[in-house]
C-alpha cells in the first residue's frame, strides 16, 4: 500500500508543469522501492494551470494522463499528456521525465530529474517558452517533512526557482486497516525569476513573435500584465519571492489505487507580476499501480 504513496510523488513531479506530496517516512520508502519494478497510471483533472503559484489570465481547466515506470534502483521514467478543455487539439501538451530517487540516511532523501515538454505553436501555457526543467530536491522527515527544491527552467531564456516546503501527514486506518485516509497539509514558499512570464505577455500581445523564434525579449518594450496599468518597469530577471502556498490534499488509498482531492491557495509575493493576487487551484486525481 505504501508503494502507491511513493509513486504518487513521482507522478506529481511529472505533472509539475501544470499542477505543483503525500508521503510515508523515508525509511519506509527505502524498504519498499527495493521490492520490484512498478508501473503506475494516473488521471488528473485541474481547474487551471499552476506554475509556481502563478497562472494565466483566463482559467484553463485541463485533464492530464500519466504513466510512470520505476525500477528498484530508484530510476523512474514518466510520460504525461495534457488536454485543455478550451483547446480544439486532443493533445495540448506532453512531457517526458527521467529521474532518480535515493536515500542518504533513514530520514534524508533526495531526488533529481529532467523534464522536457512538447508544446504546439501559439500554446496558451504560461511556461511554453521554457520546455526544459532540471530539478533537484532534498527532503528530511522527522515530525514534519521538510523539503528544499531547486529548479532550472530553460528554453528561450532561463529561469531559476527554489521552493521550501513543510508538510505533515495525518493518517486514519479504514476497513480494518485495508484502506488509509490521509490528510497532508503543506506550506511552501517559492522564489525565482520570471522571464517566462515576460515571453508569455509578449506572445499574448504579438502572437507568433515571442515563442519559438528565439526572440524572447520582443521589441524591447516591457509588457505589462493584463489589466494592470503602471509606470514601473518590471525586472523579469530579478530573483525574489514569487508565492506563498497552502495545499490541502485529502487522499483515499487501498492496496493498488489511490484517489486524491486537493485545494491549493497561492498568494503571489512581491517579485510576482500580479503581486498580492490570490490564486486557487483544485485538482482531482486517481492513481493505479500494477
Amino acid at each position: 500500500m505504501k508503494k502507491l504513496f511513493i509513486i504518487l510523488l513521482y507522478c506529481a513531479g511529472a505533472t509539475q508543469l501544470l499542477a505543483q506530496d503525500t508521503a510515508d517516512s523515508v525509511q519506509q520508502q527505502a524498504d519498499t522501492v527495493k521490492e520490484k519494478t512498478t508501473v503506475t497510471v494516473a488521471a488528473l483533472y485541474g481547474t487551471g494551470i499552476d506554475y509556481y503559484g502563478q497562472t494565466t489570465e483566463q482559467p484553463l481547466p485541463y485533464l492530464a494522463l500519466n504513466a510512470t515506470v520505476r525500477i528498484p534502483a530508484g530510476v523512474y521514467l514518466s510520460a504525461t499528456g495534457f488536454h485543455l478543455f478550451s483547446d480544439s487539439l486532443l493533445l495540448s501538451a506532453a512531457s517526458l521525465t527521467l529521474g532518480y530517487g535515493f536515500n542518504i540516511t533513514p530520514k534524508l532523501s533526495g531526488d533529481i530529474s529532467y523534464t522536457h515538454a512538447f508544446y504546439p505553436a501559439a500554446s496558451p501555457f504560461l511556461q511554453a517558452s521554457s520546455p526544459n526543467l532540471a530539478s533537484a530536491e532534498l527532503g528530511y522527515e522527522y515530525f514534519l517533512k521538510t523539503a528544499l527544491g531547486v529548479d532550472l527552467a530553460f528554453g528561450e531564456q532561463p529561469d531559476y526557482f527554489t521552493t521550501l516546503s513543510n508538510s505533515k501527514s495525518f493518517d486514519w486506518n479504514l476497513s480494518g486497516g485495508s484502506a488509509i485516509l490521509s490528510f497532508t497539509p503543506e506550506l511552501a514558499l517559492t522564489a525565482g525569476t520570471q522571464q517566462y512570464y515576460e515571453t508569455y505577455l509578449i506572445e499574448k500581445e504579438n502572437p507568433g513573435k515571442g515563442r519559438g523564434n528565439g526572440n524572447g525579449k520582443g521589441n524591447g518594450n516591457t509588457p505589462q500584465p493584463p489589466g494592470q496599468v503602471t509606470a514601473t518597469t518590471i525586472d523579469y530577471k530579478k530573483y525574489g519571492l514569487l508565492s506563498y502556498n497552502l495545499k490541502l490534499p485529502m487522499s483515499y488509498n487501498r492496496a493498488s489505487y489511490l484517489i486524491e482531492a486537493a485545494l491549493k491557495l497561492s498568494l503571489l509575493g512581491n517579485n510576482a507580476v500580479n503581486k498580492g493576487t490570490v490564486n486557487s487551484f483544485f485538482t482531482l486525481s486517481a492513481y493505479y499501480q500494477f
